[in-house]
């Protein structure tokens, strides 16, 4: 059955899922959603499973209609939302009739908000996973981003609302300080990058996207010159190319890298990646890999949910 129709499509809104888990070893990137903390906890708001499609909206939102009734929920990034112009909140499940029109605007405060609603979106399905990586034109609607008169399509489930209580949800902001941890090639770095890489203050650049966000600022030493053997890269991994300039691996990025991995984002703050836009600012904190299981598993006592991602 018909769900709704795309009056106008933003500036890239997409459907994902939490990506295509098992298929790095044949190349294939795991993309889905860039904050899978924000693209589950809308599903789970709804009573749903976490892996279930949802929008994924960058900078600026669609405009949609609904042709069914449906519940939604937004999460992500603060971006208005309004339904028939009212303005309703984000992290709440909202009653919204056949014919209503919603409307998502932009936010100062981080880049992509995601939108869940009570019936799943039907979308094409590769290995196992709907999320849209545009690069290949896989999964998706037809593997590209959302355009004015297109129609999705939605299958009809059974859902039970979760009224649990949860910790307390992030806020975004224009400046971050990530965790990370030392990479295999951390090692590689001059004594003197080593002591003040903590005190560099990053600015992303323009040219950035769901495959890699650019930093701007002082450059890296590398103390090994030479080309270095290819090995695993993973979403939250930081590559320092010749430029000395790091590179933060997003969900589209590929599977390989043959740059010095200096840092691994640790997983407590990986959906923090997706919420990253071009002018913020950025500063790395390093922590041992201990400190990392530990916040991470402090994270999902206070979200059970994310003991499935």
């Amino acid at each position: 059955m018909k769900g709704l129709e795309v009056i106008s499509s933003g500036l890239m809104t997409t459907v994902q899922d939490l990506g295509r888990i098992g298929w790095t070893q044949m190349g294939v990137p795991v993309s889905g959603a860039a904050d899978q903390f924000s693209a589950a906890l809308a599903n789970v708001l709804l009573g749903k499973e976490i892996n279930s499609p949802v929008l994924e909206c960058t900078l600026s939102g669609p405009k949609l209609k609904l042709l069914i009734d449906q519940q939604i929920v937004v999460t992500g990034a603060r971006m208005q939302v309004k339904i028939n112009n009212k303005v309703v909140p984000h992290n709440t499940v909202i009653n919204a009739d056949a014919g209503s029109i919603i409307g998502i605007q932009s936010s100062n405060c981080g880049c992509r908000c995601y939108v869940a609603f009570s019936n799943d979106m039907e979308a094409t399905k590769f290995l196992g996973s709907v999320s849209t990586y545009v690069p290949g034109k896989l999964g998706g609607i037809n593997g590209r981003v959302l355009k004015k008169g297109d129609t999705i399509s939605f299958n009809s489930i059974d859902t039970n609302l979760i009224k649990s209580s949860h910790g307390a949800l992030p806020q975004y902001y224009n400046s971050w300080l990530i965790k990370v941890t030392e990479g295999p090639e951390f090692k590689r770095l001059s004594s003197h990058t080593k002591d003040n890489i903590e005190n560099i203050e990053y600015v992303i650049s323009n040219d950035s996207n769901r495959m890699g966000i650019r930093l701007e600022g002082p450059t890296l030493e590398i103390n090994e010159s030479g080309e270095m053997i290819s090995g695993p890269v993973f979403t939250g991994t930081i590559q320092c190319p010749g430029n000395g300039l790091p590179i933060l691996l997003g969900p589209d990025a590929q599977t390989l890298g043959g740059y010095p991995r200096i840092f691994q984002v640790a997983k407590v703050d990986r959906f923090l990646i997706g919420q990253m836009r071009p002018g913020d600012q950025l500063k790395f904190k390093r922590i041992k890999i201990e400190e990392a299981e530990k916040l991470w598993l402090d994270r999902v006592l206070s979200f059970p949910f994310l003991s499935k991602i």
